[in-house]
Protein backbone atom coordinates (compact mmCIF):
# COMPACT_ATOMS: atom_id res chain seq x y z
CA UNK A 1 0.00 0.00 0.00
CA UNK A 2 1.28 3.60 -0.70
CA UNK A 3 1.46 6.46 1.38
CA UNK A 4 -1.27 7.97 -0.59
CA UNK A 5 -3.70 5.27 0.11
CA UNK A 6 -2.66 5.55 3.24
CA UNK A 7 -3.52 9.27 3.64
CA UNK A 8 -6.97 8.93 1.51
CA UNK A 9 -8.14 5.87 3.58
CA UNK A 10 -7.33 8.02 7.10
CA UNK A 11 -9.16 10.85 5.64
CA UNK A 12 -11.81 9.15 5.10
CA UNK A 13 -11.99 7.23 8.27
CA UNK A 14 -11.57 10.36 10.17
CA UNK A 15 -14.57 11.60 8.57
CA UNK A 16 -16.79 8.90 9.12
CA UNK A 17 -15.72 9.59 13.11
CA UNK A 18 -16.30 13.11 12.79
CA UNK A 19 -20.16 12.74 11.15
CA UNK A 20 -20.62 9.97 14.29
CA UNK A 21 -19.73 12.23 16.42
CA UNK A 22 -21.71 15.37 15.47
CA UNK A 23 -25.50 13.02 14.67
CA UNK A 24 -24.37 11.89 18.27
CA UNK A 25 -24.00 15.31 19.95
CA UNK A 26 -23.23 14.26 23.08
CA UNK A 27 -20.41 16.20 25.50
CA UNK A 28 -17.17 15.25 24.08
CA UNK A 29 -15.94 14.16 27.60
CA UNK A 30 -18.53 11.46 28.12
CA UNK A 31 -18.33 8.23 29.61
CA UNK A 32 -19.60 4.85 29.03
CA UNK A 33 -23.12 4.32 29.66
CA UNK A 34 -25.30 0.96 30.10
CA UNK A 35 -23.47 -1.07 27.02
CA UNK A 36 -27.32 -2.70 26.17
CA UNK A 37 -28.75 0.64 26.05
CA UNK A 38 -25.90 2.51 23.46
CA UNK A 39 -27.41 3.87 20.15
CA UNK A 40 -24.32 4.26 17.31
CA UNK A 41 -21.91 7.04 19.29
CA UNK A 42 -18.34 7.79 19.49
CA UNK A 43 -17.17 6.75 23.11
CA UNK A 44 -15.44 9.35 25.41
CA UNK A 45 -13.43 8.77 28.15
CA UNK A 46 -13.40 5.33 29.37
CA UNK A 47 -11.21 2.84 31.39
CA UNK A 48 -7.94 2.01 30.25
CA UNK A 49 -7.50 -1.15 28.46
CA UNK A 50 -5.17 -3.63 28.32
CA UNK A 51 -5.80 -5.84 25.28
CA UNK A 52 -4.32 -9.70 25.24
CA UNK A 53 -4.77 -11.16 21.50
CA UNK A 54 -3.41 -14.66 19.97
CA UNK A 55 -3.84 -15.23 15.91
CA UNK A 56 -1.98 -15.73 12.46
CA UNK A 57 0.83 -13.32 11.38
CA UNK A 58 0.78 -13.06 7.57
CA UNK A 59 -2.12 -15.19 7.62
CA UNK A 60 -2.86 -14.92 3.87
CA UNK A 61 0.88 -17.00 3.76
CA UNK A 62 1.11 -14.40 0.19
CA UNK A 63 4.43 -13.20 0.89
CA UNK A 64 8.08 -15.40 0.84
CA UNK A 65 7.34 -16.73 4.57
CA UNK A 66 4.23 -19.29 5.81
CA UNK A 67 1.47 -17.86 8.04
CA UNK A 68 3.11 -18.39 11.80
CA UNK A 69 1.50 -17.93 15.55
CA UNK A 70 1.15 -14.81 16.77
CA UNK A 71 0.59 -12.90 19.96
CA UNK A 72 0.42 -9.44 20.79
CA UNK A 73 -0.57 -7.48 23.50
CA UNK A 74 -1.63 -3.67 23.87
CA UNK A 75 -2.67 -0.79 26.08
CA UNK A 76 -5.02 1.73 25.61
CA UNK A 77 -5.38 4.68 27.53
CA UNK A 78 -9.02 5.44 28.33
CA UNK A 79 -8.61 9.69 28.29
CA UNK A 80 -9.69 10.78 24.90
CA UNK A 81 -9.14 14.27 23.00
CA UNK A 82 -12.23 14.81 20.54
CA UNK A 83 -12.59 10.77 20.66
CA UNK A 84 -9.47 9.86 20.30
CA UNK A 85 -6.81 7.93 22.52
CA UNK A 86 -2.86 6.94 22.74
CA UNK A 87 -2.28 3.12 22.21
CA UNK A 88 0.95 1.11 22.22
CA UNK A 89 1.51 -2.40 21.82
CA UNK A 90 3.98 -5.04 21.40
CA UNK A 91 3.51 -8.54 18.86
CA UNK A 92 5.76 -11.14 18.58
CA UNK A 93 5.69 -14.27 16.59
CA UNK A 94 6.60 -17.64 16.60
CA UNK A 95 9.51 -17.23 13.71
CA UNK A 96 11.25 -14.12 15.93
CA UNK A 97 9.37 -11.32 14.46
CA UNK A 98 8.83 -8.36 16.37
CA UNK A 99 6.91 -5.02 16.32
CA UNK A 100 6.41 -2.42 18.51
CA UNK A 101 3.88 0.45 18.06
CA UNK A 102 2.19 3.32 19.37
CA UNK A 103 -0.46 4.97 17.58
CA UNK A 104 -4.10 6.65 17.87
CA UNK A 105 -7.55 4.68 18.46
CA UNK A 106 -10.98 5.32 19.27
CA UNK A 107 -14.07 3.40 19.90
CA UNK A 108 -17.34 3.32 17.99
CA UNK A 109 -20.43 0.95 19.85
CA UNK A 110 -23.61 0.03 18.90
CA UNK A 111 -25.27 -1.64 21.87
CA UNK A 112 -22.85 -4.12 23.18
CA UNK A 113 -20.61 -4.23 19.97
CA UNK A 114 -17.53 -1.93 20.30
CA UNK A 115 -15.41 -0.96 16.49
CA UNK A 116 -12.08 -0.25 17.44
CA UNK A 117 -10.16 1.44 14.44
CA UNK A 118 -6.21 2.09 14.96
CA UNK A 119 -3.71 3.46 13.45
CA UNK A 120 0.03 3.20 14.38
CA UNK A 121 3.33 3.39 13.42
CA UNK A 122 6.57 1.57 14.62
CA UNK A 123 9.78 -1.07 14.06
CA UNK A 124 9.56 -4.33 13.03
CA UNK A 125 13.03 -7.23 13.51
CA UNK A 126 12.06 -10.08 11.55
CA UNK A 127 14.15 -12.44 13.12
CA UNK A 128 13.38 -15.65 10.80
CA UNK A 129 10.26 -14.31 9.47
CA UNK A 130 8.85 -12.37 6.49
CA UNK A 131 10.60 -9.50 5.17
CA UNK A 132 8.55 -6.71 5.29
CA UNK A 133 11.11 -4.51 3.65
CA UNK A 134 12.86 -2.56 6.47
CA UNK A 135 12.45 -1.48 9.81
CA UNK A 136 9.86 1.06 10.13
CA UNK A 137 6.38 -0.12 9.58
CA UNK A 138 2.81 1.60 9.59
CA UNK A 139 -0.30 -0.72 11.30
CA UNK A 140 -4.00 -0.40 10.54
CA UNK A 141 -6.56 -2.11 12.70
CA UNK A 142 -10.31 -3.10 13.14
CA UNK A 143 -11.14 -4.62 15.86
CA UNK A 144 -14.74 -6.01 16.44
CA UNK A 145 -15.65 -6.95 20.40
CA UNK A 146 -18.60 -7.60 22.26
CA UNK A 147 -18.35 -6.00 25.75
CA UNK A 148 -19.25 -7.85 28.76
CA UNK A 149 -21.40 -6.63 31.34
CA UNK A 150 -17.97 -5.95 34.13
CA UNK A 151 -16.73 -3.98 31.02
CA UNK A 152 -14.17 -6.86 29.33
CA UNK A 153 -14.26 -7.36 25.46
CA UNK A 154 -14.30 -10.43 23.44
CA UNK A 155 -13.58 -10.09 19.62
CA UNK A 156 -11.90 -10.14 16.52
CA UNK A 157 -9.36 -8.05 15.06
CA UNK A 158 -7.88 -7.88 11.14
CA UNK A 159 -4.34 -5.93 11.08
CA UNK A 160 -2.51 -5.03 8.38
CA UNK A 161 1.43 -3.78 8.57
CA UNK A 162 2.97 -2.07 5.83
CA UNK A 163 5.63 0.22 5.28
CA UNK A 164 3.75 2.45 2.87
CA UNK A 165 6.12 2.41 0.03
CA UNK A 166 8.92 4.17 1.34
CA UNK A 167 11.30 1.17 1.22
CA UNK A 168 12.00 -0.67 -1.79
CA UNK A 169 10.08 -3.71 -0.53
CA UNK A 170 6.65 -3.49 0.66
CA UNK A 171 5.03 -6.91 0.45
CA UNK A 172 3.29 -5.84 3.82
CA UNK A 173 1.76 -8.69 6.16
CA UNK A 174 -2.21 -8.92 7.50
CA UNK A 175 -3.07 -10.58 10.81
CA UNK A 176 -6.14 -12.16 12.17
CA UNK A 177 -6.44 -11.95 16.14
CA UNK A 178 -8.66 -13.11 18.84
CA UNK A 179 -8.68 -10.47 21.18
CA UNK A 180 -9.77 -10.24 24.90
CA UNK A 181 -10.08 -6.67 26.51
CA UNK A 182 -9.48 -6.32 30.20
CA UNK A 183 -10.49 -2.70 31.69
CA UNK A 184 -7.74 -0.90 34.22
CA UNK A 185 -9.85 0.82 36.56
CA UNK A 186 -6.76 3.07 38.02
Amino acid sequence: MKLSTYLRCGAGVLTAIALIGLANAEPLAQGTSNPGERRLQLLGDEPNYLDFNVGVFNNQGHNHSPATAEGRVEFRYGEKLLYFGPAAGLLVNTRGGVFGYAGIYTDIVWGRFVLTPLGGLGFYDRGSGEDLGGAFQFRLSANLAYEFDGGSRLGAQFAHISNAGIHARNPGDDELLLTFALPLRF
